[in-house]
């Protein structure tokens, strides 16, 4: 299939732009934590990696988190960027497979025993383990048992990821939309909503159906959306670098459906705006009976996906498709500045996608 250059459209997100105001501190103290623990390849990177503004995604995606909370938040998505950079995406010759699967294993074990001797040395383990100890200390042991599931679903998630891309496999959409749920890596992320604001919604009410299928959907939003966002400059990597085979919703939609690029774009396009009508529709549903604690979570939600999309309009890491060495002149991609008034698909009808139809069955007004 060739791969071809597309036009980012503009997207259907009525959630309020909101910001931290200790946004820039926030920024500043997690390019220190960065050089604190080497975890950049050369000065090069390095350099490249202090521009992308990731303090600023923490404070566009949780705007009302403050203190040490918003800074583990921070530095936690920092290191995952890092981490696919150095790992996944991008993995260097010299990185196997086996030898992936065999660090994956022994960062899980981080995750649960994070005083276990594994892996010294290793700037992205010992990154990891200090995120781990952290949250020991700013959230509570409920938060922290969250998290560290959501990790270890990603860290199996990279997995299949990197299975594909060795046997060259572009996945079915249905696999890649129920497998993407936890390579982007978002999930634990969003475990760090009333973390980083000092309240914690409680287990019973987390564990819901409804409340989890609200949570894969904002989940869901956000990794198609970096899709869409991400497709040219993985594009031009791929083309310039040789980087291996796209796993992108739209180059999925594509090889599937044997259409053009502009086509599955569409396809992706109406697929996010039909759960985000869907998500909007619950989350009012979920709020009437919800207390407090779990009204803020749902509407943190809602705030993730507006921040992620309001920080990749900003970074450097969706705009400047090159390597930070290369010194070939590209075009910097450009970015939709208005946001869509109206959904192009808002129909109530599960889209056909076995993975997640369960989440349409959440609503208890007829659809």
């Amino acid at each position: 299939m060739e791969i071809s250059q597309m036009d980012v459209p503009s997207f259907y997100c009525p959630f309020p732009y909101a910001i931290s105001p200790e946004a820039a501190e926030i920024d500043r103290r997690t390019v220190q934590w960065m050089d604190d623990f080497g975890l950049h390849r050369n000065r090069t990177q390095r350099d490249y990696l202090a521009t992308q503004k990731v303090g600023y995604f923490a404070s566009l995606t949780m705007p009302h988190g403050s203190g040490e909370g918003l800074q583990v938040a921070s530095d936690q998505l920092f290191w995952l960027f890092t981490f696919d950079d150095m790992y996944c995406d991008e993995r260097e010759d010299e990185s196997s497979l086996d030898e992936l699967v065999q660090l994956l294993g022994k960062l899980a074990r981080i995750l649960e025993a994070p005083t276990a001797r594994m892996l010294p040395g290793n700037p992205w383990a010992e990154g990891l383990r200090d995120i781990r100890r952290r949250l020991d200390l700013y959230a509570t042991p409920v938060q922290t048992a969250r998290w560290v599931e959501e990790l270890r679903k990603y860290l199996f998630g990279l997995i299949w990821e990197a299975v594909n891309r060795s046997a060259k496999r572009i996945p079915r959409v249905n696999d890649y939309v129920a497998m993407w749920l936890n390579v982007t890596a978002t999930a634990p992320s969003l475990m760090f909503i009333d973390i980083s604001a000092g309240y914690e919604v409680s287990a019973a009410e987390m564990s819901t159906t409804r409340v989890r299928a609200l949570t894969e959907m904002a989940n869901a939003l956000v990794g198609w959306d970096n899709d869409i966002i991400s497709f040219n400059k993985e594009a031009f990597r791929k083309e310039r670098y040789g980087y291996a085979e796209l796993q992108n919703l739209v180059s999925v939609l594509a090889h599937q459906n044997d259409c053009s690029i502009p086509d599955a774009l569409a396809t992706a396009v109406a697929m996010r705006d039909r759960v985000m009508s869907l998500f909007l529709r619950l989350s009012d549903e979920v709020k009437t009976d919800a207390g407090s604690e779990l009204t803020r979570y749902v509407h943190g939600l809602g705030e993730w996906v507006r921040g992620y999309l309001e920080w990749s309009m900003i970074t450097d890491r969706y705009g400047d498709p090159r390597n930070p060495d290369d010194d070939l002149t590209a075009d910097r991609i450009a970015m939709p500045r208005t946001w869509k008034d109206e959904p192009m698909d808002d129909s109530p009808d599960p889209l056909p996608v076995t993975a997640i139809n369960w989440w349409w069955d959440q609503l208890e007004e007829p659809h």
